[in-house]
């Protein structure tokens, strides 16, 4: 897992790194979630989902936006993730644990996932990016 917060005047910006576009998307997804909650969380309930995109930057911002729609409704804390990403859709299972607030309270409420800034780079031999969480 590779993510960083970096300071930011109003919302929370994190620089995600990783080798590979999956790993990028799922260190994006692990950024939501340590916002959003404290703690851990056992992968022992699983939801899946697709979402569409035209590029990387859409695919990426459609996938936290379900992820996030997909923790307050579902009421579950996700830890783990499976990704099939093909042109122009995201396949992936989510996997994580109801929320407990004792568990996983203390966090960050999260209104949405902010295109501003939002790009995906490749340097050197890996992938990287900015995702401002809207707070």
């Amino acid at each position: 897992m590779s993510f960083i917060e970096k300071d930011h005047t109003a919302d929370i910006l994190m620089h995600i790194r990783a080798p590979d576009i999956t790993g990028l998307f799922a260190d994006a997804g692990q950024a939501l979630m340590k916002t959003m909650y404290r703690g851990t969380a056992k992968p022992v309930q699983e939801v899946s989902v697709t979402v569409t995109g035209r590029t990387l930057e859409e695919l990426l911002h459609a996938f936290l936006s379900e992820l996030l729609y997909e923790s307050e409704v579902q009421n579950v804390v996700f830890s783990t993730f499976e990704f099939q990403i093909e042109d122009g859709k995201v396949s992936a299972i989510l996997r994580g644990e109801p929320f407990d607030a004792k568990i996983h309270g203390g966090g960050t409420e999260v209104k949405g996932i902010s295109w501003y800034g939002l790009s995906i780079r490749k340097e050197q031999n890996e992938y990287t990016c900015d995702v401002l969480f809207d707070v």
